[in-house]
């Protein structure tokens, strides 16, 4: 038998943590991005703006699709109406009003629709290339969104060229840019274990197998959806005993 081969797809600065987990469960973890984070906000002024308003208390709910929508504002948080994914919270050090296990659009609308008031303010940071179901979900509910753009994902190579290296057997993939940087590298042989909904949805119109969704958005419940798989993969394999330090690519 030989070890089971996860390939983690985080952005390199944020992948550490799952590589660690990944090594304590058995697998034999190998990180290698398929996209990097650029930090958005336009200009300084709109993040500066933000800050002052969230200080002021002028924004009457925060909705944080991802710790990176809220990572620059993670200070001017405390006090504020939150609601996000139990990994956010987390990873901010936040207390949040609203912690969901798995985050996604239709999610956090239906924690809101019993909470926000028509005319309330909510402040919604968000990645430029991300889905406009909740902006608008939210607008539906005659509230007042500001929705600025906090980052963008930026697709690199790393994953998918060392999906098409081959000896890998399950990815994981923690966001739809994350799955388009992978794009025709996917093969039906690797298993594909998906962080969120959201990220399940735009793998499966993308027309890829999910194998597996966590039932948290959290690092420690993906890996437990990987440990789920039914394993072998098409082959004799096992998690192994112990820990197993965690390789990583670099790229060139």
């Amino acid at each position: 038998m030989r070890r089971a081969v996860v390939l983690n797809s985080r952005a390199a600065e944020q992948a550490g943590e799952l590589s660690r987990l990944l090594a304590e469960a058995g697998f034999e973890a190998v990180e290698a991005p398929a996209i990097t984070i650029a930090h958005g906000w336009g200009d300084a002024t709109t993040l500066e703006d933000v800050r002052r308003d969230l200080h002021a208390g002028l924004f009457d709910w925060v909705v944080l699709p991802s710790q990176n929508a809220g990572r620059a504002i993670a200070p001017e948080l405390a006090g504020a109406h939150v609601v996000c994914g139990a990994a956010t919270a987390v990873a901010l050090g936040i207390t949040a009003e609203v912690v969901l296990d798995r985050f996604s659009a239709a999610a956090a609308l239906e924690a809101l629709r019993l909470r926000v008031l028509p005319g309330q303010r909510v402040l919604v940071p968000r990645a430029a290339e991300g889905r406009d179901e909740l902006v608008d979900g939210l607008r539906d509910l005659d509230v007042d969104v500001a929705a600025p753009v906090a980052y963008r994902t930026v697709p690199v190579e790393d994953a998918a060229n060392r999906l098409r290296a081959g000896g890998i057997d399950v990815v994981t993939a923690c966001s739809p840019s994350a799955l388009r940087s992978l794009g025709g590298a996917l093969t039906a042989d690797v298993a594909l274990v998906c962080l969120g909904e959201t990220t399940a949805d735009a793998a499966r119109e993308m027309g890829l197998r999910v194998d597996a969704v966590a039932a948290q958005t959290t690092m420690a419940s993906l890996v437990e959806a990987v440990m789920n798989l039914p394993l072998p993969l098409g082959e004799v394999l096992s998690r192994g005993e112990g820990c197993v330090e965690a390789t990583q690519e670099v790229r060139a």
